[in-house]
């Protein structure tokens, strides 16, 4: 099992997740002061649990994310995943370098650093 949450303003037009992939957890509108010139101030927040292989997952998410900014995080029992577009981060819980080098690539990808908080 795995627990995430994606920002639905952060997917292509067109991307689909099936019932089989993805259960609704929680689902929220949030006002995001630090929002980009890229990302809009108001977000759709889908937290989720799933089944799927996580790999699969992360590819799929890394294939249907959209701009600069934006990136998805799940975690299993024992791994994270950050995904970005085109992208993903895989590594143990509690690898603080591994993390540390997702954070630098997603500053790189104009994440700012008040949304790293996976």
């Amino acid at each position: 099992m795995l627990n995430g949450a994606v920002i639905v303003e952060s997917l292509r037009p067109g991307s689909v997740f099936d019932d089989s992939e993805l259960t609704l957890r929680r689902l929220s509108r949030l006002e995001v002061p630090d929002s980009t010139p890229e990302q809009p101030s108001v977000w759709t927040v889908v937290e989720f649990s799933s089944q799927a292989d996580p790999g699969e997952l992360a590819g799929h998410f890394a294939r249907t994310l959209t701009g600069p900014g934006w990136y998805v995080s799940f975690d299993t029992d024992s791994e994270t995943f950050v995904v970005f577009p085109g992208k993903v981060f895989r590594y143990p819980k509690g690898d603080e370098r591994a993390r540390a080098e997702a954070e630098t690539y997603a500053l790189s990808a104009g994440v700012p650093k008040s949304q790293t908080d996976w």
